[in-house]
């Protein structure tokens, strides 16, 4: 009779705990590619502070690390929103686009690089 009953209960705590589990390592997943997302999107910012700044440009980039990923590099002379062109400081603005749950998420870092 205790057998069974230590069954039970032991049943129903692993009955109660596995959808906890199963959203914990789910959630686990999802934090990881966000982590990825960000690190690339990092390195990118430091690959471009690393760059000759008459050399800078717009465009895509690979993110090997980020699963359904992609990168993004939006170059911005106007810094202050007045329409006018600045000579010696750029916006730098990166973003990686990854799928998570058949929805697009973004990672977006910016950063001033001065001439």
């Amino acid at each position: 009779m205790e057998v069974i009953i230590l069954v039970i209960v032991l049943s129903l705590f692993v009955v109660t705990l596995l959808p906890m589990i199963t959203e914990n390592m789910v959630q686990n997943a999802e934090s990881k590619t966000r982590l990825q997302a960000y690190e690339a999107a990092h390195k990118e910012i430091e690959n471009l502070r690393n760059t000759s700044f008459d050399s800078l440009a717009s465009g895509t980039f690979q993110t090997p690390s980020v699963p359904r990923g992609s990168g993004v590099i939006t170059i911005s002379t106007d810094i202050n929103g007045d329409g006018l062109a600045e000579t010696d400081i750029i916006k730098a603005k990166v973003d990686v686009n990854f799928t998570e749950k058949n929805k697009t998420e973004t990672v977006t870092l910016t950063t001033l690089i001065a001439r």
